[in-house]
């Protein structure tokens, strides 16, 4: 009985110790990751996301999904992006935002796999 409770109270005099470690720990790393991905956050924010059509056709939707209606084309070495970075994804499809004058609200979206990024 005595080793149990030994244990129980090592364990739980251990644990506030591992759990303030480990909480000073996250905020370091945080800390330091911000100074690190901030700088590039920035830049890629104000760049937008810019891709290269690599498909010979490949189709601008409305909706991200295929069956939304196609409301421009694009071809092989055209350039489209987008001011936010932003995907979505119906089923196994993936997509990518672009801005175009032809859809309503002036977002389009691409197969993913039709673009590479720049």
């Amino acid at each position: 009985m005595y080793p149990t409770c030994t244990y129980f109270f090592g364990a739980a005099t251990i644990m506030p110790t591992r759990r303030l470690v480990t909480s000073v720990l996250l905020v370091a790393f945080g800390f330091g990751g911000s100074l690190v991905v901030s700088p590039v956050a920035n830049a890629s924010a104000s760049a937008g996301c810019q891709y290269k059509v690599v498909w010979p056709t490949a189709g601008v939707y409305e909706e991200p999904n295929p069956y939304s209606a196609v409301v421009k084309t694009k071809y092989a070495g055209d350039i489209v992006g987008a001011a936010t970075c932003e995907g979505a994804s119906y089923n196994e499809y993936g997509y990518v935002l672009v801005t175009t004058d032809a859809a309503a609200d002036g977002r389009g979206w691409m197969r993913e796999g039709a673009v590479v990024p720049l």
